[in-house]
């Protein structure tokens, strides 16, 4: 019964500090970027779409031109075995978007606990340093 107790007490304990961890950040997907910056998911049917479809360069945004007009195509053949389309106002959003992602990550990277990080050294700083005369080498008992 003692090892029963234990043990119950190390899952207990184990199950309190798994509660207390933060969530794992949300990632964002290029597709769902895409998605969300005005690109349409085409479903290919023929098989001179499929054949055209290989012949682009995988997980790659090309321009080419459909229907006399410049758009930017993405062929997606890891995850739907679609094709993403979108023109220029679509392609500057999809542009505006990830290089905001890619910020917050290089952000989120430096606020974190290691502590070569210069912000996280920042953060170890006391809270009142600007306010200390010793901190600028003044001494008040001269």
């Amino acid at each position: 019964m003692k090892l029963f107790g234990s043990t119950l007490a190390v899952l207990g304990l184990s199950l309190a500090v798994a509660a207390c961890m933060p969530a794992p950040p949300a990632t964002v997907s290029k597709e769902s970027l895409l998605s969300s910056s005005g690109f349409r998911t085409i479903t290919l049917k023929t098989p001179g779409q499929i054949a055209a479809f290989k012949a682009l360069p995988a997980q790659q945004l090309t321009q080419k031109t459909y229907k006399g007009k410049n758009v930017w195509v993405y062929p997606d053949q890891a995850v739907c075995g679609c094709l993403y389309i979108g023109n220029q106002s679509a392609y500057s959003a999809y542009i505006k978007s990830a290089r905001a992602k890619m910020i917050k990550e290089a952000i989120d990277a430096n606020d974190s606990d290691n502590p070569y990080s210069p912000t996280s050294f920042n953060n170890m700083l006391d809270a009142d340093w600007a306010n200390d005369p010793e901190a600028y080498g003044l001494y008040e008992d001269w």
